[in-house]
């Protein structure tokens, strides 16, 4: 997949769906991330429904089932049942680096029988790491078979940010680089000047510091030349 643009996601869940998601798109946001530990109905058929409506619009979709150790928002038990039937209604599929290792390898496999995408996970929601730490993570996730590879560090300088985007601008894969704060706010945008090609928003209103809306990325983006 060639990436020519920063392309533009937004968590939901299945709550008020069939109004979030045409409005994700009026918007000008590109993909969809299906954060299923935050469905409300975590039924396969409805989960099912609810992905063939969003891509029915044109948009793009991540599956995400975040473990509840890694932020997620409810533990979803047998998470490799969720993967095995919604994998094929997608485009990407993210799964935590430290995942158990059989589940990250079935996931692995699944996501590439399907000739889909696969996103290697890794968040600190209370730092960031060294240049060197950061480097060892993507080097984790590349040897394990990464097509991007996502880290969501929390900043608390702008030297956390610089640190974070000079290592993901040198990575052999594309990458998602999240500075989480206030002071990250920035990778949110330039991200994609340093080989982070994703950038996750809210729908209307920010839920967390640094956060953007997608109406201000895209504005923010078109700015930049980058939209």
């Amino acid at each position: 997949m060639v990436f020519d643009k920063p392309l533009i996601a937004v968590s939901l869940n299945d709550e008020n769906y069939e109004r979030n998601f045409p409005k994700v798109k009026e918007l000008g946001g590109d993909i969809i991330e299906y954060r299923i530990d935050g469905f409300k109905n975590k039924e396969i058929d409805h989960i099912k429904e609810v992905i063939n409506f969003g891509t029915s619009l044109g948009l793009k979709g991540i599956l995400t089932i975040r473990a509840k150790w890694e932020g997620g928002i409810e533990e979803v038990p047998n998470r490799l049942d969720y993967y095995y039937q919604l994998t094929p209604l997608v485009d990407f599929v993210d799964i935590e680096l430290r995942a158990e290792e059989f589940e990250f390898q079935e996931v692995k496999r699944v996501v590439k029988c399907n000739d889909k995408k696969l996103i290697v996970s890794y968040h600190d929601f209370e730092k960031t790491p060294s240049q060197e730490k950061i480097g060892e993570i993507f080097d984790q996730m590349v040897a394990k078979g990464a097509d991007i590879a996502k880290v969501a560090f929390t900043a608390k300088s702008f030297e956390d940010v610089a640190n974070l985007l000079c290592v993901a601008s040198k990575q052999p894969v594309p990458t998602v680089a999240i500075a989480m704060g206030e002071k990250g706010k920035i990778s949110r945008v330039a991200g994609f000047i340093f080989n982070s090609v994703i950038t996750y928003c809210a729908l209307e209103k920010a839920f967390a510091p640094g956060q953007l809306t997608v109406k201000e990325t895209v504005e923010l983006l078109k700015k930049l030349n980058l939209r």
